[in-house]
């Protein structure tokens, strides 16, 4: 039986950062990979699974057993699980940055994807290159209203200047500046939209600032190494 698509969060980063108007990817495949991965973390540490604190100014992503002696009860989503257990099984805390760049590696984008599949929000399509001469995977939003409905959520934020606005769409704000589509997200919209997502992004937790500095970081260095 297909999981039930909770981790929203996760699911509106891919679809922002892996599809434009034209159905083509908005952003390169490592930053897409930072993207989603970043939303994921966040997610976890929204559901208090995981939390990211600093340790002579390293942020660490850790374990969150409640600080009462609870035991690990793992996740029942398989895509937060498949995260948690990989952060579980490690000796030691690793760094925010350490957690972005293992999960862009690690292909979190197709993880999701056949995550959304399941739960039928994706249809995972198999092709054929006519250059590669090979068969390759893809994936389409199953409506074609999925594909921009985050990104139209944000700009309609942004054009409102909505004050009630959730923790995760204050994320997904940050997350889009973060990955370069800061053009696309503001156009035409009023000059203080740029002022409205800067209060809202310094209203969330101290830790999901941490993980859109890194993202954001992350994604400074490819742009000057030239990597996608």
């Amino acid at each position: 039986m297909p999981d039930v698509p909770s981790p929203r969060l996760v699911y509106d980063a891919l679809l922002i950062t892996s599809l434009d108007d034209a159905y083509k990817p908005a952003t390169g495949p490592r930053v897409t990979g930072l993207g989603v991965g970043s939303a994921l973390l966040a997610e976890l540490v929204l559901s208090q699974q995981l939390i990211v604190w600093a340790d002579k100014g390293v942020d660490l992503v850790c374990m969150d057993y409640g600080g009462n002696g609870e035991r690990y009860r793992p996740p029942a989503d398989s895509l937060a699980l498949w995260l948690i257990e990989h952060v579980r099984a490690e000796r030691t805390s690793l760094s925010v940055r350490d957690w972005l760049d293992f999960l862009s590696a690690a292909d979190v984008y197709t993880k999701t994807a056949d995550h959304m599949a399941m739960v039928g929000l994706m249809v995972r399509r198999e092709y054929r290159s006519r250059w590669r001469q090979r068969v390759e995977i893809g994936y389409e939003p199953s409506d074609p209203l999925i594909a921009n409905a985050a990104f139209s959520r944000l700009r309609r934020h942004l054009s409102l200047a909505e004050p009630n606005l959730s923790i995760e769409d204050a994320f997904l704000l940050a997350l889009t500046d973060a990955v370069g589509l800061s053009k696309p997200l503001y156009n035409q919209l009023p000059s203080g939209a740029r002022v409205y997502a800067g209060k809202r992004r310094q209203a969330l937790p101290a830790a999901l600032r941490a993980v859109l500095a890194h993202l954001a970081a992350a994604v400074a260095d490819i742009a000057i190494t030239g990597g996608r």
